[in-house]
């Protein structure tokens, strides 16, 4: 993914972009219903025609559909804003633009808003009389589309608020998102790039010149600045590492000048916080917000942290299967060299930060902690299996040290006894 279709990705989000856009169409739906007079000769016969309609029946309705989408455009936003607040207080805040930003609703919204304002601009052409007879024959016919779109937009509402604001939809749509992430950053961790040695390289380097998160970048960008230049690039930062002013994003091996740095500095997106696209680190982090908050004493929820060390079991075990299952080809951005994302550092984001909570909460979220490492040790041991036992020891010194029950402890240990032989030790 490009970083322009990256920027038109996140621009087109907005919650008001697709309002604009239904709006821009209902306006050039009536422009085409006024300059269909020439279609018409002058002395037309109206009484030829198999159906006619008056510029009266149809400015009532036009009033009818301008009155109703004002009242229920005004009910979609606030309900809209109503789930999103309840979304955040009891899933994630992070994951709210999941929500906002999903095409039903904008969809839905936008219908409403569009059909609003195609109805107005209609009832104030009919009022000055600039519609011919063709002219009202295409307003009568776009009007009938109106209102099936609003029909149709009215029952997928419906659905649409029948499911946000829960945190099953909230942890599903996570999901969604960090798997189309793991996707981007592919099987190997590498984006598409090559393998980088251990070295950092000796070219010239890129800094970031801003303090924020990297968002994004284009390989493809950087590959075709190395291959008309002759460079070789190192890439040295990955989606979702922080930076500030003196980090170095990439550093350039061969002639490269002031307008190669200056390319290869835009090829990196740098902004105030972590998205999901090309982030899957973020999707694991924000999933586990929603398990720490779920254990939290004022929700005690430990069903929903199950349920998303579940989700995060499967993410994990999918990319490592289809990883193994990937054939070795040659990587399409062969000029550009990144440090692979590893498996351990993605299990220590999607983990760690749970097993905080879960040292204090009921055993059976431990247990299910544990299951979950043992799972994916078992399903790829050479990339989960010593990331896993280790962070299944830390868990049972935590447990330990916040004087648990014994009994349940030893049951904790025994659990998992399995990944690798860790938490074995007394104490």
């Amino acid at each position: 993914m490009n970083g322009r279709w990256f920027l038109f990705r996140r621009f087109s989000r907005a919650l008001w972009f697709l309002p604009a856009l239904f709006c821009a169409s209902a306006v050039i739906v009536l422009l085409l219903a006024f300059f269909s007079a020439g279609l018409f000769p002058k002395d037309f016969d109206e009484a030829t025609l198999p159906v006619t309609v008056s510029a009266e029946a149809l400015r009532n309705i036009l009033s009818i559909v301008a009155a109703s989408m004002l009242t229920v455009a005004v009910f979609a936003l606030s309900t809209l804003v109503n789930l999103l607040t309840s979304a955040a207080q009891t899933g994630s805040p992070r994951a709210v633009p999941l929500f906002s930003g999903n095409r039903a609703a904008r969809t839905t919204i936008s219908v409403f808003i569009g059909a609003f304002l195609f109805s107005i601009i209609g009832i104030i052409g009919l009022s000055s009389g600039i519609y011919s007879i063709g002219g009202r024959l295409i307003l009568f016919l776009a009007t009938l589309v109106v209102v099936l779109a609003v029909v149709w937009a009215l029952i997928r509402w419906v659905r649409e608020i029948s499911v946000v604001g829960r945190v099953v939809e909230m942890t599903s749509r996570l999901e969604d998102a960090t798997r189309q992430a793991l996707r981007r950053l592919g099987a190997d961790g590498l984006y598409g790039c090559s393998a980088a040695a251990g070295d950092t390289g000796d070219g010239r380097a890129v800094t970031a010149g801003a303090v924020g998160f990297v968002q994004h970048f284009d390989p493809q960008a950087l590959q075709e600045r190395a291959e008309e230049h002759d460079l070789v690039l190192r890439v040295l930062v990955r989606p979702g590492d922080y930076v500030d002013h003196r980090t170095v994003l990439a550093t350039a091996s061969g002639d490269a000048g002031p307008d190669d740095l200056e390319a290869i500095r835009s090829a990196f997106i740098v902004g105030e916080e972590r998205t999901f696209d090309s982030d899957p680190g973020f999707g694991f982090l924000v999933l586990a917000d929603v398990a720490r908050r779920a254990l939290s004493p004022g929700i005690n929820d430990p069903s929903t942290a199950i349920h998303v060390l579940t989700v995060q079991t499967r993410l994990l075990g999918d990319w490592m299967v289809e990883a193994a299952d990937g054939e070795d080809a040659e990587p399409p951005y062969p000029r550009v060299a990144l440090a692979a994302v590893t498996p351990a550092r993605l299990l220590d984001e999607a983990f760690r930060p749970i097993s905080y909570e879960a040292a204090s909460a009921a055993p059976d979220v431990g247990r299910a902690l544990l299951r979950a490492l043992s799972s994916l040790a078992r399903v790829a041991p050479e990339a989960f299996g010593d990331a896993a036992a280790g962070l299944a020891e830390d868990f049972i010194a935590r447990a330990a040290s916040e004087a648990g029950h014994a009994p349940d402890i030893a049951a904790l240990r025994e659990a998992a006894a399995g990944i690798g032989g860790a938490a074995k030790r007394e104490g």
